[in-house]
């Protein structure tokens, strides 16, 4: 996404790969998950990255307290699990379905040696920074600015501008309660927003950028 937009450039692993490469991943043995479904576990060894072929997740890390944080949304093009892989430990969050997905399973070793091959440690360097600003950018500025970058986010790694999510999920995403995601909303207007029980539709994405890049103020 460019400057402008005032959001972070959504890179995905398939971008920075060869279209073969990509293909081979994706053609590992696929499955198909439902809405609602645990993909990957926090705490669960690396033993495979998910290579997501359709569909939209949620990463949430849950704290020693109990307190569940809403870290990140991944659409498809994406390698899921792909840091405790790297590194030989733990998973550090769930990544959970937020509708129907398919993925593909490529064992631990297997994606070593994709990196490797093709040379991605660089990349993938970079993927982890992109993600670090990402999340940082979410939570600062004012709630207008930080709910319209998330949404043009999820429009660009998703292709698409309807969202199989909630109200919660983006108060959760974005550390504030519902009332102020439904509040944003509301300024926003649904003529360029429409908010229905799960499931969230971009209507107007030029505004939307206006309001990422200047926080102006929604009538």
């Amino acid at each position: 996404m460019s400057e402008q937009s005032g959001a972070a450039p959504a890179y995905v692993l398939r971008d920075l790969v060869p279209p073969e490469a990509w293909a081979a991943l994706a053609n590992h043995p696929r499955r198909p998950h439902p809405a609602g479904e645990i993909l990957l576990r926090q705490g669960d060894s690396g033993t495979h990255v998910c290579a997501l072929l359709r569909g939209m997740v949620k990463v949430v890390r849950t704290d020693a307290d109990g307190r569940e944080r809403l870290l990140a949304f991944r659409g498809p093009g994406e390698v899921l699990g792909e840091m405790a892989v790297q590194a030989g430990g733990l998973r550090l969050a769930d990544v959970r379905t937020l509708g129907v997905c398919e993925v593909a399973i490529v064992p631990a070793d297997t994606f070593r040696r994709f990196v490797k091959e093709y040379d991605l440690a660089t990349q993938l360097a970079a993927y982890a920074v992109n993600r670090l600003w990402e999340q940082t950018q979410v939570s600062e500025g004012a709630i207008d600015q930080r709910l319209a970058a998330t949404l043009l986010r999820l429009a660009e790694i998703c292709g698409v501008h309807t969202f199989s999510l909630t109200r919660e999920d983006l108060a959760q995403h974005l550390g504030v309660g519902r009332n102020s995601v439904t509040k944003a909303l509301t300024r926003f207007g649904a003529q360029r927003v429409r908010a229905e029980r799960a499931l969230i539709r971009v209507l107007d994405a030029p505004y939307l950028r206006e309001i990422a890049a200047h926080c102006v103020s929604a009538p």
